[in-house]
């Protein structure tokens, strides 16, 4: 059996966390509560796989991609037509789009996928009456986005938010065991102190669960925080975090 391929995120600790980078045909899912680093940590995904000559379909559903920021990573604005955007305001609107996706991979050829939130949406739509139908539709698109990453061995990235439960201070997923069963990485992301964030595999296929780093959001990048003296890094926190 052949190594999985990895995409490096340009961020030494988090690509050692996660043992070469992103990983090639499987779903990596990237949660945690607002502010935690996930949107940063897709854009810094993107940029890497366009820095190596790839694109990316980019699927946003809470506004949060900015391209002053993507530009801050990577000052190309050439890069941005590298981007295939998808932008869907309504659940409804998510579906259309993934019913499209796997026309849209087949013609483009993109070299990565992100939905950055898969759940925000699906949260919306949730009450008492839908809820099945609901939970069957947002299975359905992890399915198509599993298939997709395998057929076409691409990175997948969503991102997932987090509750807490009452009877505990536990974060739990939104969707609770649909993004653990279609998930083959789970990495949570969580503010520590001094800006820095920590990021804790809690399913991965290789590497061990619970082991953990830090690091910070600067001004250009995501930054490996072991081995610096001064937590207040410069540049650390001086734009919107997701």
């Amino acid at each position: 059996m052949e190594t999985p391929q990895r995409l490096e995120l340009g961020c030494d600790a988090l690509d050692e966390l996660l043992g070469g980078g992103i990983e090639h045909g499987i779903i990596t899912n990237v949660y945690g509560e607002a502010g935690s680093g996930k949107t940063n940590f897709c854009i810094q995904a993107v940029v890497s796989c366009i820095r190596s000559g790839g694109k990316a379909v980019f699927i946003d559903t809470e506004g949060g991609f900015s391209a002053e920021r993507f530009l801050q990573m990577h000052d190309d604005e050439a890069a941005l037509e590298r981007l295939i955007m998808h932008e869907p305001t309504t659940f409804e609107e998510q579906k259309g789009v993934f019913d499209d996706l796997p026309q849209v991979v087949a013609n483009e050829l993109p070299d990565m996928i992100v939905v950055d939130s898969l759940v925000s949406l699906y949260r919306l739509n949730l009450n008492g009456e839908t809820a099945q139908e609901i939970n069957t539709e947002l299975s359905t698109q992890f399915s198509t986005l599993s298939k997709l990453a395998r057929e076409h061995d691409l990175p997948v990235i969503v991102t997932n938010q987090v509750y807490s439960q009452f009877d505990s201070d536990e974060n739990v997923m939104v969707g609770r065991d649909i993004p653990a069963y279609w998930s083959k990485t789970l990495l949570e992301l969580e503010k520590v102190r001094n800006g820095k964030r920590r990021a804790t595999v809690q399913k991965h296929r290789s590497r061990p669960e619970g082991i953990t780093t830090d690091f910070f959001i600067t001004q250009d990048s995501l930054t490996s925080a072991e081995g610096t003296q001064d937590e207040s890094v410069p540049g650390a926190d001086r734009m919107k975090i997701f």
